[in-house]
C-alpha cells in the first residue's frame, strides 16, 4: 500500500468517524450538564417574581373602587417588576436560549372577595415571598445572595405597606 492510500484510508476512516458521531446528535456530545445550585436558586426566584406580578396585576381589578389600596398596590406592582428585571438580567443564557419563547405566564391563585380580603392575601403572599427568598440564600452566590436579600428585605416592607392600606 502506497503512502497516498494509507492517507486516503485515514480520511476516510476519520470522516467515517464524523458522520457516526453526527448521527448520534447531541448525543456524541456526553450528557447535559446538570443545572447549578445557583441556577435553580435564580430560576426559582424569577417564577416567584412572575408569579407576584400576576398576583398584584389581578389584584388592581379587585382594588380599583378603593383609590388608596389601588394606588398602594400600583406602586407594589412597579416594584415587583423592577425585582423581575433585576433577577432576568442575573440570568444569562446562550443566544439559542435567549432568543427562545419565554415560559408561559404565571397565573395567580384565585383573589378573595373584598378589597380587606385582598390586600390580607396580598400581604400573606409578600410575608411568605420574604421568607422563601431567606430560606433560598444559602444556595446564590454572593452577588446574587444580596440582590435576594434586598429583593426579601423589599417585600417584607411591603407588608407593613400593606397594613396601611387596610387601615384606610
Amino acid at each position: 500500500m502506497s503512502a497516498d492510500h494509507s492517507r486516503r484510508a485515514l480520511l476516510v476512516a476519520a470522516a467515517s468517524g464524523c458522520l457516526v458521531a453526527g448521527c448520534k446528535g447531541i448525543a456524541a456530545l456526553g450528557p447535559l450538564p446538570k443545572l447549578t445550585a445557583d441556577v435553580v436558586t435564580l430560576d426559582h426566584a424569577i417564577a416567584d417574581e412572575e408569579l407576584m406580578v400576576a398576583r398584584y396585576r389581578a389584584a388592581l381589578t379587585a382594588l380599583r373602587g378603593n383609590r388608596k389600596a389601588a394606588a398602594v398596590a400600583t406602586s407594589l406592582l412597579a416594584e415587583h417588576s423592577r425585582h423581575l428585571a433585576a433577577l432576568r438580567s442575573r440570568l444569562i443564557l446562550p443566544p439559542r436560549l435567549a432568543t427562545a419563547s419565554p415560559r408561559p405566564s404565571s397565573s395567580p391563585p384565585p383573589l378573595p372577595s373584598g378589597v380587606a380580603s385582598v390586600i390580607a392575601d396580598l400581604s400573606a403572599a409578600e410575608q411568605a415571598a420574604a421568607t422563601r427568598l431567606l430560606g433560598q440564600l444559602k444556595h446564590a452566590p454572593g452577588p446574587l445572595a444580596q440582590l435576594m436579600a434586598s429583593i426579601g428585605a423589599s417585600e417584607a416592607g411591603h407588608v407593613a405597606l400593606l397594613a396601611q392600606a387596610r387601615l384606610t
